[in-house]
């Protein structure tokens, strides 16, 4: 990935959007029929309320794609808008708030997921960079669902495998869209908070040699806790819902 792609992406889930649609213009420069680029810089047009520019954005795309089902359904959602309309901005409900800084790389807390066994187009083409998704755990696996709880793909073995043990120690996560078409998502998952009996264990693996002889100990940690866990049933109500 350029860095130039970097800073798109990261200005659309900081919602800067001036400065989404001015790197996503620079980034036509070297692939003008670029869908993907085409289709963030009309989402950044129409959240920053130059509706009219969007649709144009939105137009080009359908005359390189005719069943392009991301620009179908944003051009039918800016028509349907009154004249004076504008789109709303969404906004995390987590307690959590979104802020720049909050989609900034750190080694060992933060990690770019492609999500697997992923929802129908017609559901993922409603997402957009930085819309707020939950952790949704069941026994082995983690889905990741919209805030209303709609399914849109599941974590990959070895990432739910490794995220639900740090959900029962008791670390936090907030999470979002990185980017999404109509048949693929990734998420940006940031860890807000980790049990204070495991602060040298990172959520995710680094190739910091440093980090190894704690990673290690305090695996051995959560494994100990894990099996105390198991003889008391309650605390895992929540995790093994199906």
């Amino acid at each position: 990935m350029s860095d130039l792609l970097k800073i798109a992406i990261s200005a659309a889930l900081s919602q800067d959007w001036q400065k989404a649609i001015k790197t996503n213009q620079q980034l036509l420069v070297g692939n003008k029929n670029d869908i993907n680029c085409l289709s963030r810089l009309a989402h950044a047009y129409a959240q920053s309320g130059k509706l009219n520019d969007a649709k144009k954005i939105y137009k080009k795309i359908l005359a390189l794609d005719k069943y392009n089902i991301i620009a179908l359904k944003n051009i039918d959602k800016l028509n349907a808008l009154p004249k004076s309309g504008k789109l709303n901005v969404q906004h995390p409900t987590a307690k959590y708030p979104l802020s720049p800084s909050q989609f900034l790389e750190e080694p060992g807390k933060t990690k770019t997921v492609n999500l697997i066994n992923t929802a129908p187009a017609s559901i993922l083409s409603n997402l957009n960079p930085a819309d707020p998704v939950i952790l949704f755990p069941k026994k082995h696996t983690i889905e990741v669902r919209s805030i209303n709880k709609v399914y849109l793909g599941a974590l990959p073995d070895d990432c739910s495998f490794r995220i639900l043990r740090f959900l029962k120690a008791g670390y936090e996560y907030v999470i979002f869209v990185k980017n999404a078409s109509k048949n693929s998502v990734s998420i940006f998952i940031r860890e807000v908070k980790r049990a204070k009996r495991f602060k040298s264990q990172p959520s995710f693996l680094t190739s910091m040699p440093s980090q190894l002889r704690n990673i290690l100990r305090d695996n051995k940690n959560l494994d100990t806790d894990d099996e105390d866990s198991e003889e008391n049933p309650n605390d895992q109500e929540g995790l093994d819902e199906e």
